[in-house]
């Protein structure tokens, strides 16, 4: 995949604009392309793509990134979640928008972004009473994705978009 059909991958996936960290990308295209192919792969696996949305906004409110925040909730509004789940994304434990498996990722989500050594295991038995273990490693890898891009956001100082 050249840079060009990954800009309109990524251009299709939020058509309003394409996140300038994905152009500091084009100094080193073999890294876009191979995170251009992680992202497609866990969007293509059987997670709900709300969930994976979710999931990802999660991950980058977690690490206070405000382009990827902007981004994913974009994204997930476009998906069909409404404002007030969003709003309600930091207290998804007690909060009724959420179904129970989606409570599951997010708690996954916080424990792996603040300490990335292990999930708990009272976390891992709750992801486990909603998902198999091909989609217990969706979680975790779009997780992991997450924490690097929005990471490598902040460190590189992405500006917000590239129209």
């Amino acid at each position: 995949m050249r840079f060009g059909a990954i800009r309109r991958s990524l251009k299709r996936r939020n058509p309003h604009k394409l996140p300038a960290f994905w152009e500091s990308l084009s100094e080193r295209p073999q890294l876009a392309r191979t995170l251009a192919r992680h992202i497609e792969a866990l969007e293509e696996g059987s997670i709900p793509r709300r969930t994976h949305e979710l999931c990802a906004l999660m991950v980058a409110w977690l690490n206070a990134c405000e382009n990827c925040t902007q981004t994913h909730s974009e994204i997930a509004l476009r998906l069909g979640v409404d404002r007030a789940t969003l709003d309600e994304l930091g207290d998804f434990a007690r909060s009724d928008r959420f179904a129970p498996g989606e409570r599951a990722v997010l708690a996954a989500a916080v424990a792996l972004t603040r300490e990335p050594r292990a999930l708990p295991q009272a976390v891992r038995a709750e992801l486990e009473r909603h998902y198999d273990s091909g989609e217990i490693v969706e979680i975790v890898a779009t997780i992991g994705l997450y924490n690097y891009l929005t990471r490598a956001n902040n460190a590189l100082r992405a500006p917000t978009t590239v129209t």
